[in-house]
């Protein structure tokens, strides 16, 4: 703040603030003996301000509400504010250790999780992972019906030659409104369900009796392709759980390295005789 700001903010205090002690010439506002200070207010003003008038004026009138509330709750709640400042040492200590504990674990915690620990994990779990919706691998390709060469499409959607999954791959990059291709990874049905013109109710017997199917609405045909698939209650694949039991794994491995924290922090303080046990 240059000394034009300095000098303008300091006559709008003297306007707005029917308090001001000429002889600290730093008081602002007074509620209960409780003092508003020049230098707080200073340190909260924005550098870059339009309306510093505006800034003090808000700033003041919300002190004063905040300090009129708390003089009286501490007035009604003088019976039950021994355990209000029981409670409120109690959450600044949480605050402290977990800001602590945060803080050693950017620093030096191991967040890699490998495979092996990952898969061990599914396979002693497995029975836990169940299905709550269907899944396939497969296709998806939305086209305009007036699109070219959609004879070469009928035959590309579902087709397992290189040559033609790349002449798929080169065409929906052309002339798809939307594509999926990546059938090698499951996804839930679901989320291509919503898409089609007519949405399936029977999910579970469409999967099980299509491979590949074309719908039509005035504009647009749809191409599913089924290349495998799992119904719910069946045993979730590994790829599909691969990322929730990476993140049970990191918050295990978390638990643990915290606790042996605690554990070293407890037997040095009583090597360095700074734990007395009376």
């Amino acid at each position: 703040m240059n000394i034009k700001q300095l000098f303008v903010f300091s006559a709008v205090v003297l306007l707005l603030s029917s308090c001001f002690n000429n002889k600290e010439g730093r008081i602002i506002a007074s509620v209960n003996e409780k003092d508003l200070m020049l230098e707080e207010v200073l340190e909260e003003m924005p550098i870059q301000i339009e309306d510093s008038s505006f800034f003090v004026e808000r700033y003041m009138n919300d002190w004063i509400r905040k300090q009129l509330m708390i003089y009286h709750a501490e007035i009604n709640l003088s019976s039950a504010i021994q355990n209000y400042d029981k409670q409120i040492k109690e959450y600044r200590a949480s605050l402290l250790i977990y800001a602590y504990q945060q803080e050693l674990i950017n620093q030096n915690f191991d967040t890699s999780i490998s495979i092996k620990q990952v898969t061990d994990y599914y396979n002693q779990y497995k029975d836990e992972f169940k299905l709550s919706k269907n899944i396939f691998k497969g296709r998806f390709i939305v086209v305009d019906r007036s699109a070219p060469k959609l004879i070469n499409l009928n035959k590309w959607y579902k087709s397992n030659k290189e040559s033609s999954l790349e002449d798929l791959n080169d065409y929906c990059q052309q002339f798809a409104k939307e594509y999926y291709l990546e059938d090698d990874r499951w996804q839930y049905f679901s989320i291509f369900n919503q898409k089609l013109p007519e949405y399936i109710i029977e999910e579970s017997y469409f999967l099980e009796n299509t491979k590949g199917v074309v719908f039509e609405d005035d504009n647009l045909r749809y191409y599913v392709f089924i290349k495998d698939y799992l119904i719910n209650g069946s045993i979730s694949p590994l790829q599909m759980e691969q990322e929730k039991i990476k993140n049970v794994l990191l918050n295990k491995n978390k638990i643990e390295y915290l606790k042996q924290l605690e554990d070293e922090l407890y037997q040095n303080g009583l090597a360095l005789k700074k734990i007395k046990i009376y």
